[in-house]
């Protein structure tokens, strides 16, 4: 077989892979593709076999893990000029980053693909723009996606297979029913029934839409049984991530239904498999649901009870997230290494392969200013380095912040040059944004470049300059600089080029890492710290000894019926007011604030200061009051008011649990609300008393 039938081969196994419902499926075309490699004495290169490993990770429900190995295959694909292969990866994460709640991000990568769209086929775009209108109907702007969804529905209607463009229905169908819309939307379901209805993954999102519909039109028995079917329809299916997504479904049913029976068991069945396919994203849905669950349990002791379980459940699953990702980091340093030494000892050219090795340890490196020495050492092989430079540019204060060595001079600490002032060579790359070199620089030719602003002495005749773009912006510039003149020619240049495509893209890598770590520590609606950061945060001052803790756990005072009231969009924008409120209260570097749950938020203080903490909690009361948000169901006010607890503890034998800490404050929020609400109460070892 022809090296480019080989290629093609590939790229429809690729093609294909968005209609794999499962990991199985997933591991399935790779097998058969292994076979046929076998067969035809062919390999499959990284960046393909990246592509089906992230689609096996996403498949189980592993989004952030699959998100990182697209990046990483974005980066062989753009060493092989791979162009489907890039857009491919970038729908691929702009559609993770959607299912994980950041719809920034999702529309961010999705829109990069769109511009892409030139190197797919009707097909692949189809997919593309039913995805982008998924984001638009998720965070409700609903004329914008009906127009994406119709596009794609034409789309993958031709150039699909038989029931690709059912997605794009189901999501119309949904715009529809909640638009009380509820005869198209139904007339949509129907029509698309005949062609789905042996399609188990297609009919759990048909009988979910449907049960949708009957909920909304008081038809709860039938609401019922259709959310089953939806169920026991992704079940057969073996997609789990949406066999899980579908049980909480059920569970927010149930719960406006107040059928607890039922909901335990279903909220057992569903954190089992969430847990199975290690999502933490559902893990959270089905904690928020039991924690909602909690507060109607009246007795004080029972309701302990079930949060010392959650917060077993939380402790539990955070310490083997962290394991988890410790052992794919090692697994996937290593399969990188093998993978690039591979590269290189293919190369063509020494000079290509030395170039590759740089770019190696440049991607698996953490930080790639430690990597400035062994980059020096290894380009001297190549050309004339007495020096280089990376430097970082801040758009905002217009400043670049500049790490560089010099082969005669000792290690140098960074400094920074104001662009408004001075006028460099850095500053004229990144305001051009374009790469350049020369070969004999004198202080006239510099000055006529850069202008009379520029310091106009030349300390290095020969040069090569190259602006470095994350994410589409410019954010630095690479440079490699000699004293003698005539140190460079074309096709040093042309290898330089190759080298900052390893670094930019090394450092796009490293920043949207930095984007994923902050993604799983804030909550996405209130971007305030999550709950899994508490843990985290919490055994940091377990390690530097602290003896003193004061938790403050705030709650919403009928939040509940507030949603009920005035809808869940007035709910979640309540929710970012109050945790605005609440974190400019108490705002210091050594306190914390999360979102714990619901309508729950957390303080974590590390030390102990009584009168402090209570003006801060009275402004934060009559802040809160001051929003003048109506709430005509609650009992305690004619706003939207707050109730807090607070919990002191001295911890001298460094024996106190995070659990302890957050009961403490617990305690403390339902003596407040036994004392009428919209107020505080606090709790010590010692003594209580109530303000």
């Amino acid at each position: 077989m022809a090296k480019n039938q080989w290629n093609e081969l590939l790229l429809e196994q690729v093609r294909q892979l968005p209609m794999a419902s499962s990991k199985e499926h997933v591991q399935l075309r790779l097998n058969l593709l292994i076979v046929e490699a076998s067969k035809q004495k062919k390999t499959i290169p990284t960046e393909f076999e990246l592509i089906f490993q992230a689609y096996q990770l996403s498949r189980s429900g592993k989004l952030i893990d699959s998100i990182s190995v697209f990046f990483d295959a974005i980066n062989f694909s753009q060493q092989n000029q791979q162009e489907f292969l890039i857009c491919f990866c970038h729908y691929n994460i702009g559609t993770l980053y959607g299912m994980l709640g950041n719809y920034f991000y999702a529309q961010k990568f999705l829109a990069k693909a769109e511009k892409m769209q030139q190197f797919c086929d009707g097909y692949i775009t189809g997919i593309i723009k039913n995805n982008i209108g998924d984001i638009f109907r998720q965070i409700g702007n609903f004329n914008e996606a009906l127009i994406y969804l119709t596009q794609a529905a034409e789309l993958l209607s031709q150039h699909g297979p038989k029931t690709a463009a059912a997605l794009s229905y189901f999501n119309i169908a949904e715009i529809k029913a909640k638009q009380f819309l509820f005869t198209e939307a139904n007339e949509l379901l129907e029509n698309l029934y005949q062609d789905i209805k042996n399609e188990p993954r297609y009919l759990g999102f048909y009988y979910k839409i449907k049960a949708e519909i009957a909920s909304h039109s008081g038809e709860f028995e039938q609401a019922d049984k259709l959310h089953l079917l939806s169920i026991e329809n992704m079940q057969i299916s073996e997609h789990d991530y949406y066999y899980a997504e579908m049980i909480l479904e059920y569970c927010h049913f149930l719960t406006s239904c107040l059928q607890y029976k039922k909901l335990d068991q279903f909220i057992a069945l569903g954190l089992a498999v969430a847990k199975k396919i290690e999502s933490d994203k559902l893990i959270d849905g089905f904690n928020d649901i039991i924690l909602l669950r909690i507060k109607d349990i009246d007795d004080i002791n029972i309701r302990e009870k079930h949060y010392q379980t959650l917060t077993s459940s939380l402790l539990n699953s955070r310490r083997e997230l962290l394991k988890r990702e410790g052992d794919y980091l090692q697994q996937l340093y290593r399969l990188n290494v093998a993978k690039l030494n591979l590269s290189t000892m293919k190369s063509l050219s020494d000079n290509l392969a030395v170039i590759n090795k740089v770019g190696h340890y440049i991607n698996t490196s953490s930080d790639i200013k430690n990597a400035l020495p062994q980059i020096q050492q290894d380009l001297a092989s190549l050309f004339q380095t007495d020096t280089l430079a990376l430097g970082f540019y801040n758009s905002e204060q217009d400043q670049i912040t500049i790490h560089y060595l010099d082969n005669n001079l000792p290690a140098q600490t960074p400094y920074i040059t104001d662009c408004k002032s001075e006028a460099t060579y850095m500053s004229y790359c990144i305001k051009s944004n374009s790469a350049f070199y020369f070969n004999h620089m004198n202080s006239e030719q510099k000055v006529a470049m850069l202008g009379d602003r520029c310091d106009s002495k030349v300390q290095f005749k020969s040069a090569m300059f190259s602006p470095i773009t994350i994410n589409g912006e410019v954010k630095g510039v690479f440079t490699i600089q000699a004293r003698e003149s005539y140190q460079y020619q074309t096709f040093h240049f042309e290898l330089f080029s190759q080298l900052i495509s390893y670094i930019s893209i090394a450092l796009e890598n490293q920043y949207n890492r930095q984007q994923l770590l902050h993604l799983s520590q804030t909550d996405h609606l209130t971007q305030i710290w999550n709950r899994k950061s508490l843990e985290a945060h919490f055994n940091q001052l377990k390690q530097q000894q602290n003896q003193e803790y004061t938790g403050i756990m705030i709650d919403i005072d009928h939040y509940k019926e507030y949603n009920d009231t005035y809808g869940h969009i007035a709910g979640d924008e309540v929710l970012i007011q109050v945790s605005r409120l609440i974190k400019q209260g108490f705002h210091s570097l050594e306190t914390q604030v999360y979102r714990y749950g619901g309508d729950e938020f957390f303080v974590l203080i590390p030390s102990i200061k009584p009168e402090k903490i209570r003006q801060k909690l009275d402004k934060l009361l009559i802040e809160v009051k001051k929003l003048l948000i109506p709430h005509k169901a609650s009992t305690c006010s004619c706003y939207l008011s707050i109730s807090v607890g607070i919990g002191y503890n001295k911890d001298p034998e460094n024996q106190l649990s995070l659990n302890s800490l957050v009961n403490t404050a617990d305690r403390a929020l339902y003596q407040a609300k036994e004392n009428g609400r919209n107020c505080y109460f606090e709790l010590a070892h010692i003594k209580e008393t109530m303000y």
